[in-house]
């Protein structure tokens, strides 16, 4: 029936084997779906199901029938995580503002004009109760 399976978006863990009826499918974070390539025999059927990856980890089937005889193909695919935590690392360093180093000075002159605002008004507080 089946004679052979590629996954155009994604990895395979094993080559395509006729005996072998379960796979491991690896794909990027942002994969709707797993794109199947295949070749069969001439009159067989193919279906393929499940085939929305919204999680991370999901399970496509892709089933083959002809004259009466049906096999069936599981293929569990994995999202790749990693690309979800450096996307957000990515979008975190775009977020990032450069700060602006006070000068000496700067900080000096702060420090003095808070100082003569606190002095002034204490010394107008002290004053209103002296009259």
């Amino acid at each position: 029936m089946l004679e052979d399976i590629k996954i155009l978006n994604g990895t395979l863990d094993l080559a395509y084997n006729e005996y072998i009826y379960e796979y491991t499918v690896e794909v990027d974070s942002d994969t709707p779906k797993l794109d199947i390539f295949y070749e069969c025999e001439d009159g067989t059927y193919i279906e393929i199901l499940n085939n929305d990856l919204k999680e991370v980890n999901n399970v496509v089937y892709l089933k083959a029938s002809k004259d009466g005889e049906e096999k069936t193909y599981t293929f569990y695919v994995h999202k790749n995580i990693e690309s979800i935590t450096s996307g957000i690392d990515l979008y975190k360093e775009s977020l990032e503002v450069e700060s602006e180093e006070f000068a000496l000075y700067k900080v000096q002159i702060l420090g003095i004009s808070i100082f003569l605002i606190i002095v002034i008004i204490f010394s107008l507080f002290f004053k209103r109760k002296a009259l």
